[in-house]
């Protein structure tokens, strides 16, 4: 005998907290209630078409209502009696009949799709899709209220996603301004949002460097959207002082050792500096040598002049288009490497003084420093191992 499922309330489903894990909870009749661990809900149905098991979601809860979805689960098991795929049907319906905002906002990325690059285009509609659509996707967009979308802005806030918080709120005001004109809403609610109180509520930490994991997985992404031959070397070379990335120069990288040998003159110590690259760091290197090598002394030279380097002021700018203006620094690499490499000691093995040498910092304590005289030379191997367990651990939590 079958087993009976009692149908949800909406009691029930006011009370399903997050957990550690996704979880169901059935309806009957193969609908269910999907909890997300970030406290999301939606309701999903789950059928078979053409021997097939598929599944189409219903809308976000409570943008849609449980007796809504009761509704919709009936009707799309009447198209399945008739041998339609309810999933393109509901396709077809959503284009036809509704403006919903993940309606408009699809058409408002199709357009901008012919304009952007692949990266530029899957890292904004990645944002909306995330953070977005489960909010406020189904909504007619002309429902939508600005409480609706400074509470995504305070979820991203509360997320420390910060940076993507304030990119958010300009690709929102794009994409009212394509439905205002495509006569989808009469009126563009973005433009009644006073945006520099958005982007202050989202710094409210104003750190100067960014410590935290899911920060610097965010920073890492922006890094490699950024079109900008500079890019990766920033993740990559993150040991190196501002100016010693900037005015690096191609007779001080020796690619058989798999080091940067800088002499003392660029160092602020005044002391010769040798850093071991990581293999991350050496594949960039190769990469960026057909660019420059053959016209600039510099590894990054300027675009105004093969002459000079690279400027502090065009990494930072690239930082601020970003959105990283006031949260990170050109600086601010060496100080998410040093708290990196200080947390997670037990992980990577190495004491504090490894680590202090690798930014080539002298010993505080005079009497230590007098009898540790070492050439540049000291801590290679040490240094070595930890260069590229840093440069595996930031191509790691990109992936996660």
């Amino acid at each position: 005998m079958p087993k009976i499922v009692k149908p949800l309330t909406d009691k029930e489903i006011k009370a399903a907290k997050p957990k550690e894990k996704e979880y169901k909870l059935s309806d009957g009749q193969s609908l269910y209630l999907i909890v997300k661990r970030n406290g999301t809900k939606f309701f999903r149905f789950d059928f078979k078409f053409e021997n097939k098991r598929k599944s189409m979601s219903f809308g976000v809860y409570p943008d849609i209502t449980l007796s809504e979805t009761r509704k919709l689960r009936d009707n799309t098991k009447e198209l399945l009696k008739q041998n339609i795929n309810p999933i393109l049907e509901k396709n077809i319906s959503l284009e036809d009949s509704t403006n919903t905002f993940k309606n408009i906002s699809e058409k408002w990325l199709s357009k901008m799709k012919n304009e952007w690059v692949d990266k530029t285009y899957i890292k904004v509609e990645n944002v909306i899709r995330n953070h977005a659509y489960p909010y406020i996707g189904n909504k007619l967009i002309e429902n939508i209220t600005r409480t609706d979308i400074l509470n995504i802005i305070d979820r991203m806030n509360n997320k420390g996603l910060h940076g993507s918080a304030e990119k958010i709120i300009g690709n929102f005001n794009r994409i009212y301004k394509y439905a205002v004109t495509y006569n989808y809403v009469e009126h563009n609610i973005i433009a009644d949002i006073d945006k520099n109180n958005i982007i202050i509520s989202t710094r409210h930490n104003h750190m100067s460097a960014i410590t935290k994991e899911d920060e610097i997985k965010e920073l890492l992404e922006d890094i490699n959207s950024f079109e900008n031959l500079y890019k990766a070397s920033i993740t990559t070379i993150v040991a190196l002082r501002p100016y010693n990335l900037r005015a690096l120069e191609w007779n001080e990288i020796n690619f058989e050792k798999k080091v940067i040998d800088i002499p003392g003159e660029k160092m602020k110590t005044k002391k010769d500096f040798i850093l071991p690259l990581s293999k991350q760091a050496i594949e960039i290197l190769k990469m960026i040598e057909p660019f420059s090598s053959h016209k600039s002394k510099y590894v990054f030279p300027s675009p105004v002049s093969n002459l000079k380097c690279l400027s502090d002021a065009t990494l930072g700018h690239a930082l601020k288009k970003l959105g990283y203006q006031n949260r990170h620094t050109t600086h601010g690499f060496r100080s998410t490497f040093s708290t990196i490499a200080h947390e997670k000691m037990k992980e990577h093995g190495f004491n504090s003084d490894i680590i202090e040498s690798c930014l080539a910092h002298e010993e505080k304590n005079k009497i230590k420093a007098a009898y540790n005289r070492a050439s540049k030379m000291k801590y290679f191997d040490e240094k070595k191992e930890l260069i590229q367990w840093y440069a595996d651990w930031l191509d790691n939590i990109k992936i996660v």
